[in-house]
C-alpha cells in the first residue's frame, strides 16, 4: 500500500487539526471528572510512578533486583504470585504502604500493556513488557504524565471520581496516545517551516514525519547550561541530613539537594539571587510535611512565607501555575496544584521545581555564561575520550584559540563547543521565536565551520597529521542537516556521526 504525501500547507494543516483533535480530546476526556479527587488521585498515582523510576537506585540486593525488573507484564506470562513475592520483600524495606502503592501501579500497567497491545500501539506495549522496561517507559513519559496534573483543575468540571485503582487506566492513554502526539505535532509544525523538503507520509494508522528533533538525551533529560553532574563532583563536602532508610522521598533529602544545589552553584553566587528567598520557603515547608511526602498549603499561608522571604509576585506564580490546555502546561515546573481550597505539593514537585529555578537564576549571570563555555568543554573532552578518541591539550597555536581537538585514525577533530541558548518551551509556546532562533544559529555555526577550514594549517603542522574536519558540538540541540553539527544530546552516537562524514566526505 502506497502512503499518501502532504507537503507545504496541506501539512501544515493537517498538523494544526491534529493539534485541535488531540488537545480537545484531553479536555473532553477530563471533563467528566470532579476535581479534588482526580488531583488526590492522580497525583498519588504520579507518587508511585516517580518512586518505581527511583528504585533501581535504591536496592542494593542483585537477586532482588533481578527478580524485580525482569518481572514479566505481559498478560500470557505475568505472574501475580511473583510480583506478590518480591514485593513483599520490598515492604520490609519501604513499608507496607509503599507496596500497595506499587501492587496497585504495577497491576495496572500490565493490564494497559495488554490494552495498548491489542489496539495496536506496539511501542507503547513493547515499552512495558518488563518491569525495567516499564521504568524506563515511565521516565521518557513523566512529562506528559505531569503535565496532565496541571490542567485537572481547569479542565475537570464533572462529578465522576476518580480513584487511585483507575487513575493510570484513564490518564494513561490521555499521556501515550494524545500527550505525545501533542509533542511531535508541535515540533513537526516547526519542522515543516525549517525545512523545504518537509514531507508527511500519511499512513492506515497515522503518518510519519521526514524529518525529526530530538530535545532530550538517553535519560530523557533537557538540555541545560550546566547540569549538576557536571560540577557536583568538584563541590566541597556539604553537611547533609540523615535520610530515613525506608523512604525512597523524605523531606530530608529535599533539603539536602537545596543545600547540594547551593554548594555546586556557590561560584556563581546562587545565594545571592532569588533561588534563596523560594528555597527558604521550601524549607519551611519541607518541616510540615504529610506522610513524609505531601506538602498542602493554603494559599494564605504560603503568601505569608513568600512575603517573609522576600519573594516577587512573578516568581510565586510560577510556584503555583496551573493551566487550561495541555500545550499551555507542557513546560510547568509548578510545584503546587490548586486542590479544594488548598495548594497541593510534595517533596519531590518542590524538588524540580526549584532545580528549574535555579536556571533561570543562573542564566543571566555573565560569569555563568562564561563559566559554563570550559565546564561544557570539558564534559566534551570527557566524552570523546572514553569514545576512543585521543584529546590533545591544545588551546591556542600562534594566538589562535581551539575549543577541543582530538584525533582518531590519521584525521583531526578540530571541535568547536557552542553553549547558545535555545529554550525547548519555545516550540511549544513561541514558535516563531524557535524558528528564528534555529535559523539565525544554523548559519552561525555553519559559518563557525567555514571559519575553522581557514586555519587547518596550524593543526596539520603542529600535530604532523595532514587531514582535519571541523565540528561543531551544541550544548542546545538545533534544527538541521548538516552532519557536522551535532548536540549534546547526540553525543554517544559521535563516533558513527563522525565515521559518516569521513565516508561521504573523503580526504581530497
Amino acid at each position: 500500500m502506497h502512503s499518501t504525501i502532504l507537503t507545504g500547507e496541506k501539512a501544515l494543516t493537517l498538523i494544526e487539526s491534529q493539534l485541535a483533535q488531540h488537545a480537545g480530546g484531553i479536555l473532553e476526556m477530563l471533563a467528566r471528572f470532579e476535581p479534588e479527587a482526580a488531583v488526590r488521585s492522580w497525583f498519588e498515582t504520579i507518587r508511585a510512578i516517580e518512586e518505581l523510576i527511583n528504585l533501581p537506585g535504591e536496592i542494593d540486593d542483585e537477586v532482588l533486583a533481578k527478580a524485580m525488573f525482569s518481572l514479566n507484564l505481559e498478560i500470557g506470562s505475568f505472574d501475580p504470585r511473583r510480583l506478590k513475592f518480591v514485593l513483599h520483600y520490598l515492604g520490609y524495606h519501604y513499608g507496607g504502604e509503599f507496596a500497595q502503592r506499587q501492587t496497585t501501579l504495577l497491576l495496572q500497567l500490565s493490564a494497559m500493556q495488554h490494552s495498548f497491545a491489542m489496539q495496536g500501539h506496539t511501542p507503547a506495549a513493547i515499552g512495558r513488557s518488563t518491569i525495567g522496561h516499564a521504568i524506563g517507559y515511565l521516565q521518557s513519559r513523566r512529562r506528559h504524565l505531569v503535565s496532565l496534573l496541571h490542567i485537572i483543575p481547569q479542565a475537570c468540571k464533572g462529578t465522576v471520581l476518580m480513584t487511585n485503582v483507575d487513575a493510570l487506566t484513564w490518564m494513561l492513554p490521555q499521556a501515550e496516545i494524545s500527550g505525545t502526539t501533542i509533542t511531535g505535532l508541535l515540533q513537526q509544525r516547526a519542522m515543516s517551516e525549517l525545512h523545504e523538503d518537509f514531507t508527511l507520509y500519511i499512513e492506515p494508522h497515522g503518518f510519519i514525519a521526514s524529518h525529526q528533533y530530538h530535545t532530550v538525551d538517553g535519560m530523557f533529560l533537557e538540555a541545560e547550561r550546566v547540569p549538576i553532574m557536571d560540577v557536583a563532583s568538584a563541590v566541597q563536602p556539604v553537611e547533609i541530613e540523615p535520610v530515613p532508610l525506608d523512604r525512597i522521598f523524605s523531606a530530608a533529602e529535599l533539603r539536602n539537594q537545596i543545600a547540594l544545589m547551593e554548594a555546586a552553584f556557590a561560584e556563581f553566587k546562587l545565594v545571592d539571587t532569588p533561588f534563596a528567598g523560594l528555597a527558604a520557603v521550601v524549607r519551611e515547608l519541607s518541616r510540615h510535611v504529610e506522610d513524609d511526602f505531601w506538602v498542602t498549603v493554603s494559599p494564605a499561608e504560603l503568601n505569608a512565607l513568600e512575603d517573609k522571604h522576600g519573594v516577587s509576585l512573578p516568581h510565586r506564580l510560577l510556584l503555583t501555575a496551573s493551566g487550561a490546555t495541555f500545550v499551555a502546561v507542557l513546560n510547568s515546573y509548578a510545584a503546587f496544584v490548586p486542590s479544594g481550597g488548598a495548594l497541593r505539593g510534595s517533596v519531590t514537585s518542590l524538588g524540580r521545581f526549584l532545580y528549574n529555578f535555579k536556571n533561570i537564576c543562573l542564566y543571566s549571570k555573565r560569569r555563568f555564561q562564561i563559566r559554563s563555555g570550559f565546564i561544557f568543554e570539558q564534559r566534551i573532552k570527557d566524552e570523546l575520550t572514553q569514545q576512543g578518541f585521543v584529546v590533545h591539550p591544545i588551546k591556542r597555536i600562534a594566538r589562535k584559540e581551539f575549543d577541543v581537538v582530538a584525533t582518531r585514525g590519521g584525521v583531526i577533530l578540530n571541535i568547536q563547543c557552542k553553549n547558545n541558548l535555545v529554550d525547548p518551551s519555545w516550540i511549544d509556546l513561541d514558535p516563531a521565536r524557535f524558528i528564528r532562533t534555529n535559523r539565525t544559529l544554523e548559519r552561525y555555526y555553519e559559518r563557525a565551520i567555514t571559519k575553522e577550514r581557514s586555519r587547518e594549517g596550524l593543526l596539520k603542522d603542529h600535530l604532523g597529521i595532514d587531514r582535519v574536519e571541523p565540528f561543531v558540538i551544541t550544548r542546545f540541540p538545533i534544527v538541521t542537516n548538516n552532519p557536522r553539527i551535532v548536540s549534546l544530546a547526540r553525543i554517544h552516537d559521535f563516533s558513527i556521526k563522525v565515521d559518516v562524514v569521513l565516508i561521504d566526505e573523503p580526504a581530497a
